[in-house]
């Protein structure tokens, strides 16, 4: 055994509380994907984000409950969802 002090395994609470607060690279890819004039569907957010349709609809509620007015559009073959341009960016 050394006679060497150990380090101190506890990390600064500070920095955890900076990282929670920058905003995370996949919730910026979702925000620029719904940000295109045609928006995007599950599918390809799917493709984009490899996450699961269940996960996309939760990300894009935490979305709109931050205050991005998300648009659901039905009115296609397929829904899509789209962040109207000027807003919430």
């Amino acid at each position: 055994m050394t006679d060497q002090p150990t380090e101190n395994l506890t990390s600064d609470p500070a920095k955890h509380r900076s990282a929670r607060s920058a905003p995370k690279p996949k919730t910026e890819m979702l925000r620029k994907l719904l940000a295109r004039r045609t928006g995007a569907t599950v599918v390809q957010i799917q493709k984009q984000l490899g996450w699961q349709p269940h996960t996309i609809r939760a990300a894009i509620s935490r979305l709109r409950s931050s205050g991005v007015p998300v648009e659901l559009d039905r009115s296609g073959r397929v829904a899509r969802y789209r962040i109207m341009p000027g807003e919430g960016q």
